[in-house]
């Protein structure tokens, strides 16, 4: 029986382990956009989540906002940004390859990529 116990104890210990982000952290995860799919980038726990996407030319890239806090996307470059929202998303379509950061500008240690090939 004792075993059995700290096996269970053990397995949620592990499972625990495996929750999102800590507000002030930004996900450093990867995704590439399914052919066809539309990529979502959600803002959620004060991060972008995925924080580097990979799109091809041409694809257009949601950010969704699902905060208890105002969050907004500037781009580096100032070439794309959004309003500062809450709840809510913003769009954007890339239509030149290249690798493309941004951030919050509320919450400047939120970061993302859009590598757009």
């Amino acid at each position: 029986m004792f075993k059995r116990v700290l096996a269970v104890v053990a397995a949620a210990g592990l499972l625990a382990g495996c929750g999102g982000s800590k507000p002030g952290s930004s996900d450093t995860g990867s995704s590439s956009a399914a052919k066809g799919a539309a990529p979502t980038v959600v803002v959620k726990n004060f991060s972008f989540s995925p924080g580097n996407l990979t799109v091809t030319r041409g694809t257009k890239v949601t950010w969704k906002f699902e905060d208890d806090v105002a969050h907004n996307v500037t781009s580096d470059d100032k070439k794309f940004g959004s309003k500062t929202v809450q709840s809510g998303s913003y769009s954007y379509t890339f239509g030149t390859a290249g690798k493309y950061s941004y951030f919050c500008s509320i919450h400047q240690y939120m970061k993302g990529t859009v590598t757009v090939q």
